[in-house]
C-alpha cells in the first residue's frame, strides 16, 4: 500500500494541475486487529485557492484517519467499484463544485481482486473549469485517470507542472484539442485565441519557428524535449505521451534562461581570452628566464587546460555541463604538442559521452593534465606509448574511472603518493581527494606507470537532477 501512496503522490498533482481541482485521495487499509480504516490525503493545485486552504498555506496532507459513514458518495465508490458522478452544484466556501469519484481497484495495482483498495475524488469548481476545460472536462479527467492507472505497474510517471506552465492536450495525430489560457497567452504570437488553436496541427503551428531537440526523460514518460524560438520570447516544450493515442505538450517561458545563458557564455569566452592573455604573458616571461623554463611551461600548461574547460562552455548549449570526453581529447593534443611528444603512440578510450558539472571539469581537467604531465616528464626515453581511458567502472556504474597508464620506467619502488610533496602530486592529492571525493589508485604490477582516479558521479552530473525538473 505504501508504493501505491507514493505513485499517487508522485502522479496526482499532475492531473490536479490540468483539471484545476482539488484532489482528495482515499486509501484502504487493515490496522493490527484486522479491522479496515480510511485514510485521506489531500493534494491542493497551485493556480488558484483550494476549497479547504488559502492560497499561501497549500500543503499536502499525508494522511489522517477518515470515518467512511461521514461521506455516503465515497463509501459508494468504495462499494460499488466503478466511477461515479456526485451532485451538480454542490456548495463549499460559497463556491459551486461538483465531486468526481474514480476508484483504484486492487487489480489495477496487480492483485487478483476487482475490489476498491483507494478512492480518488476529484472536486471541480463548475464555474471556473467551465471557463478554462469547456464541455471537455469530463473527458479529460477520465483520460488523465486512465492514464493514471495505465502507469501504475509499467515504472512511469506524469511529470510536475510548475506555476506559470501551460499546457496543450493534443489528439492523435498531434492535433490541438485543448490548450489552457496559460498555453495560449504564451504562443499569443502563433494564435491569438484558443480558437485559433483547436483541431490544428501542433507540429504545423511552430513548423516556421527554431527550434533545438533537448532528449528526452523515460522516467518521467516525456517523449521529447524541445525549444523553439518565437519573434521575442523563448520557450520550452515537454511532451508527454497519454493514453489512447493522446498526449500533452507542458509549455514554459525559458526567456530570462536564455538571456542568462548567453551572458554566461560572453563570461566564459571572456575568462578564455584572459587566460590565454596570462599564458601569452607566461610564455614571454619564460624566453627572458630560461634557467626557469620547466616552472614557465608547467604553469602555462595548467593555464592553458583550465582555459580549454572555458573555451568549451562559451560555445555549449549547456552551460551546466560540458562533454569531458571532449575537452580530455583537447587536453591531450595540447600537452603532446608542449612536451614535443606529437609522434607518441597515444590511446584514449571513451565509449560513450561523459558529462560533468563545469564547476567540476577544471579539477579533473588540472588532474588530466598532472598526471599525463608526469609521464611525458617521467617516463624515460623508453616511452612510446601512453594509454588513457575514461569510463564507468563495469562493476559499479555510479563511479568514473580516469586512467592513465604508460610503458616508461615506472614508479621507484619505495613511491608513495600520500607522502610525496612535489607540487603535481599535491594538486593531484588536493582535487581528487578533497574536491571530488575521489580515490587514487596505483598499479605497482603494471609495467611502467598506472594511475586510477575513482570518481564517484554523484560528484559529476547534474543531468539526472534536470531531466526530472524537466
Amino acid at each position: 500500500m505504501s508504493e501505491l501512496i507514493k505513485f499517487l503522490d508522485t502522479n496526482l498533482p499532475f492531473i490536479s494541475e490540468i483539471l484545476l481541482a482539488d484532489i482528495k485521495l482515499f486509501v484502504k487499509t487493515t490496522n493490527n486487529n484486522g479491522k479496515e480504516e480510511i485514510f485521506v490525503h489531500n493534494f491542493y493545485h497551485s493556480q488558484q485557492d483550494s476549497f479547504y486552504l488559502a492560497s499561501a498555506e497549500k500543503t499536502i496532507d499525508k494522511g489522517r484517519k477518515f470515518q467512511i459513514h461521514k461521506d455516503i458518495f465515497i463509501q459508494k465508490a468504495f462499494q460499488l467499484a466503478r466511477p461515479l458522478v456526485g451532485q451538480y452544484g454542490l456548495v463549499i466556501e460559497n463556491r459551486k463544485i461538483q465531486e468526481f469519484a474514480y476508484p483504484i481497484l486492487d487489480s489495477d495495482f496487480g492483485g487478483d481482486k476487482d475490489e476498491a483498495i483507494a478512492v480518488i475524488a476529484i472536486q471541480r469548481d463548475i464555474y471556473l473549469t467551465r471557463f478554462s476545460l469547456g464541455r471537455h472536462w469530463d473527458f479529460v479527467a477520465d483520460l488523465l485517470i486512465r492514464t493514471l492507472k495505465s502507469k501504475i505497474n509499467n515504472g512511469s510517471n506524469l511529470p510536475s507542472i510548475s506555476l506559470g506552465e501551460g499546457v496543450i492536450l493534443l489528439k492523435e495525430g498531434r492535433e490541438v484539442f485543448f490548450p489552457n489560457p496559460i498555453s495560449v497567452n504564451l504562443l499569443a504570437e502563433i494564435a491569438e485565441h484558443t480558437n485559433q488553436l483547436i483541431n490544428r496541427s501542433f507540429d504545423e503551428l511552430i513548423r516556421n519557428y527554431p527550434k533545438k531537440y533537448r532528449g528526452k526523460s523515460k522516467s518521467f514518460s516525456i517523449e521529447e524535449i524541445q525549444e523553439i524560438t518565437l519573434r521575442r520570447k523563448s520557450l520550452r516544450l515537454r511532451y508527454v505521451s497519454l493514453i489512447d493515442g493522446y498526449s500533452a505538450v507542458i509549455l514554459k517561458d525559458i526567456s530570462e534562461v536564455k538571456i542568462k545563458e548567453t551572458l554566461l557564455k560572453e563570461i566564459h569566452h571572456r575568462v578564455k581570452n584572459n587566460l590565454q592573455t596570462v599564458a601569452s604573458l607566461l610564455r614571454m616571461q619564460q624566453r627572458r628566464n630560461p634557467e626557469l623554463a620547466e616552472c614557465f611551461s608547467e604553469a602555462i600548461n595548467r593555464t592553458s587546460s583550465i582555459s580549454i574547460v572555458h573555451e568549451s562552455l562559451s560555445h555549449s548549449d549547456d552551460i551546466e555541463n560540458v562533454d569531458f570526453g571532449y575537452l580530455a581529447q583537447q587536453i591531450i593534443k595540447n600537452l603532446l604538442a608542449s612536451f614535443g611528444k606529437e609522434n607518441l603512440s597515444v590511446n584514449f578510450y571513451c565509449p560513450k559521452k561523459i558529462l560533468i558539472q563545469s564547476e567540476e571539469a577544471t579539477n579533473l581537467a588540472l588532474i588530466l593534465n598532472e598526471l599525463m604531465s608526469n609521464s611525458l616528464e617521467h617516463a624515460g626515453e623508453d616511452l612510446s606509448q601512453l594509454d588513457i581511458a575514461l569510463n564507468y567502472l563495469e562493476y559499479d556504474p555510479d563511479t568514473l574511472n580516469l586512467s592513465i597508464a604508460d610503458d616508461g620506467t615506472g614508479f621507484p619502488a619505495e613511491f608513495d603518493f600520500r607522502s610525496n610533496t612535489g607540487l603535481g602530486w599535491e594538486i593531484v592529492k588536493n582535487l581528487a581527494q578533497e574536491c571530488l571525493d575521489a580515490k587514487i589508485n596505483i598499479d605497482q604490477e603494471h609495467q611502467g606507470a598506472k594511475i586510477e582516479i575513482l570518481i564517484p558521479v554523484k560528484k559529476l552530473s547534474t543531468i539526472q537532477a534536470d531531466e526530472q525538473n524537466g
